[in-house]
């Protein structure tokens, strides 16, 4: 019987092969770890320390956190009968792993289930609830694979009981978040292309987000509020941080931004493309908003009739590329700016009614952002005569009573870019 048991759980282990994948203990992977090692029990309960059998299986919600269930076998004998004596323990525990991006993955788990104790000469059974609490270590050797070692204090409250399990073993991971790399392993290591506001300028706009181009795809879950930031002087500024496309990010500040204030954005070396190559080394560059309202009373926002405005038609359908017709129009736009050239304007992007609030506010940005890369890329403006702002569907130019109807002539008056002057 026994050895039958161990047939079995070897059976188990040579199921979890592992499947190519992505290295690290990455978000989203279902984790299957065989495990061998020893079991001490308890004094009271005069069992000899013998060797535990199991396997255990789980996902990982993220990376630092998972949750596996767990089964492991003991066949141990009684001190005081000299009969073998089976036990089962399964349960669930969490998870939470330290640095889930490098080789070594230390974590910490804690849990409960039940253990079975099944003394065969007597044939009486014995089952009792168990919490447990331990620590772990991890080590990548592959893509999905990781030596594996665990220790346990298990406690069985009932009987005021505590044991010790240490095993080692294997982690295999299956599937997650990432997308697959190509045979050819990408090194190279991605960068800032762009950022918004450009380092330097000393006019910011109250309310500009700060907004960030990378030379490739990156992982979204890099991209948070740790990697991304905006400080005045020392002090942190709240704010959202988002990846609207696989190659951008953008900090939103939770309020507007301080007049005739200096602020530094970073972006750190935590984030990596899908890759997992680490930025190359972190960003930083600084600006100033513009002075306090009284001070600039005569500049306030006027617009200006002669600038053409783009509609729809301007852009492919649903996207912020332009068509020939509106690179044609822009060149207008170009030319006013290039005879006026104190002027400095805002890039206003509007939509109609049709889809989610945040996704029109994002379409309208990124609208107006094609629109400013045009003009510095094609007609030479400089960028600090330039800014963006996009409204969504939130300033109509006309009522929608069809906001489906994508046609509707109140739909084609809403989808528009304005040029506005905010310097003359």
């Amino acid at each position: 019987m026994r050895n039958r048991r161990i047939v079995f759980l070897l059976g188990l282990f040579l199921l979890a092969v592992p499947a190519p994948g992505f290295s690290e203990n990455r978000s989203g992977a279902i984790t299957l770890s065989p495990f061998v090692g020893g079991y001490t029990f308890d004094d009271k309960q005069e069992l000899e320390t013998s060797p535990v059998f199991g396997l255990r299986g789980g996902y990982n919600f993220t990376g630092h956190w998972g949750a596996e269930l767990v089964f492991g076998y003991v066949l141990t004998e009684s001190n005081a009968t000299n009969q073998e004596v089976d036990q089962y323990r399964y349960g669930v525990d969490a998870l939470y792993h330290f640095t889930p991006e490098r080789k070594l993955v230390p974590f910490i788990a804690a849990g409960y289930g039940g253990v079975t104790s099944d003394n065969r000469s007597l044939s009486a059974n014995d089952r009792s609830g168990v919490f447990n609490y331990g620590v772990g270590l991890k080590y990548f050797v592959a893509d999905s694979v990781a030596l594996r070692a665990d220790v346990r204090h298990l406690m069985i409250p009932s009987d005021s009981l505590s044991n010790l399990e240490y095993t080692v073993g294997m982690t295999f991971l299956l599937g997650g978040g990432k997308r697959p790399v190509s045979p050819m392993a990408d090194t190279t290591a991605p960068t800032v292309t762009l950022a918004i506001p450009f380092n330097a300028n000393t006019d910011v706009p109250l309310h500009r987000k700060i907004r960030v181009a990378f030379s490739e795809a990156m992982d979204s879950s890099t991209i948070t509020s740790r990697t991304v930031t905006l400080r005045q002087g020392t002090t942190p500024v709240s704010g959202t941080v988002i990846a609207p496309t696989d190659t951008t990010a953008s900090f939103t500040q939770a309020s507007n931004l301080l007049p005739g204030t200096l602020y530094t954005a970073t972006v750190t070396t935590g984030v990596k493309d899908l890759a997992g190559n680490r930025l190359a080394s972190t960003y930083v560059w600084s600006f100033t908003t513009v002075p306090a309202p009284e001070a600039t009373a005569a500049g306030k926002t006027i617009i200006i009739d002669k600038f053409v405005m783009l509609e729809d038609t301007h852009f492919d359908f649903d996207k912020s590329t332009l068509t020939k017709a509106g690179e044609t129009m822009l060149k207008q736009n170009i030319q006013i700016l290039k005879d006026n050239p104190k002027l400095k304007v805002r890039i206003a992007g509007y939509t109609s009614a049709q889809g989610t609030t945040e996704y029109n506010q994002g379409l309208s940005e990124r609208r107006a952002d094609t629109v400013m890369t045009y003009l510095i890329n094609e007609g030479g403006i400089a960028p600090g005569r330039l800014d963006t702002i996009g409204y969504g569907e939130t300033r109509p130019a006309m009522y929608e009573a069809a906001p489906k109807d994508l046609y509707s002539a109140a739909a084609k008056a809403n989808m528009r870019v304005l040029f506005e002057i905010i310097v003359k």
